[in-house]
């Protein structure tokens, strides 16, 4: 069952460069990681969660573009023959100076000021224009950005699967945390989200940016950057340990299970070819513990 749900793992083409691309990857993926742990601003969770969606995302997306643009050029078989244009390479610039300017401001107390008197326009609008932007980029410069599971991937097979494995993990995950106590004593994290509905969807709605940037550091270009050296597992592998002791406040239910489940998501997202069906299960997961506890917390279970 487990096998038929995961499928096999794809075996992987150690491609030219990987071991400066592997270099890239880590100090890159590290640079987020550091930004989302020490440099998020607190309060409210919807600016939380736009903040680590910008670091955590849009610095490893900075990475890809220059290091798929570099590789472009030097390519001597770029698909059609042809080196990134004038245009994919504007295209690109232009939306890594949105991605970095909010993290940029982070660093003054003006800056600071603007981004957090409106997340929305003052950082997730130019993080989502700055990504179409240097997606378009590459897209133009005819760069395979599956390689960093980029995309749908292959949705006719994980569409299924992915709904079993929904269908599997809801009624599991509302029975542990009506079992564990730690668990439901812990979620919902944010105060508001424990006493209503609103308080709820916002803190929940904040959660889903964060996750956003999250799986696509964890589970596209960590662990797709990481699997173009040509070793499946050991990508998944490497990927997992960083997202383990990123659990390391979390209760010890979930900090045991985040290192087997982060292989089993590793697994699943290389079949896939893509990171978004990890996106959709994290924010469902977290959802249904945080709601569950909610349910418990008000007397309703």
């Amino acid at each position: 069952m487990v096998r038929w749900l995961l499928g096999e793992i794809p075996e992987r083409i150690r491609e030219p460069n990987s071991g400066a691309l592997a270099v890239w990857v880590a100090y890159a993926a590290a640079i987020g990681m550091w930004f989302g742990l020490r440099l998020s601003p607190k309060g409210d969770p919807v600016l939380v969660g736009t903040w680590r969606m910008l670091v955590h995302g849009g610095i490893p997306l900075v990475a890809v573009a220059l290091w798929e643009l570099r590789d472009g050029w030097r390519s001597t078989t770029a698909p059609g023959g042809a080196k990134p244009s004038p245009t994919s390479i504007g295209l690109s610039v232009a939306g890594i100076a949105l991605l970095l300017a909010p993290i940029a401001a982070r660093f003054s107390k003006p800056g600071l000021a603007f981004l957090t008197s409106d997340p929305f326009d003052n950082m997730a609008r130019p993080a989502l224009i700055g990504t179409a932007l240097v997606l378009g980029g590459l897209i133009l410069a005819r760069r395979d950005l599956s390689k960093w599971g980029i995309g749908l991937g292959d949705w006719r097979w994980w569409l299924p699967h992915h709904g079993v494995l929904l269908a599997a993990l809801i009624p599991v995950l509302v029975a542990t945390t009506y079992l564990v106590p730690p668990l439901a004593a812990y979620y919902p994290v944010n105060k508001a989200a424990r006493l209503s509905l609103d308080g709820f969807a916002w803190a929940h709605l904040g959660i889903a940016l964060d996750f956003l940037g999250w799986e696509f550091l964890f589970r596209g270009f960590l662990l797709f950057g990481m699997a173009r050296r040509g070793d499946a597992l050991l990508a998944i592998l490497l990927h997992v340990f960083p997202f383990f002791l990123l659990h390391g406040n979390k209760p010890h239910i979930e900090l045991l299970s985040s290192f087997v489940g982060g292989i089993f998501a590793g697994w699943f997202c290389l079949r896939a070819r893509s990171f978004f069906p990890l996106f959709v299960i994290h924010v469902v997961m977290m959802t249904t513990v945080g709601f569950t506890s909610f349910l418990m917390r008000n007397g309703y279970l």
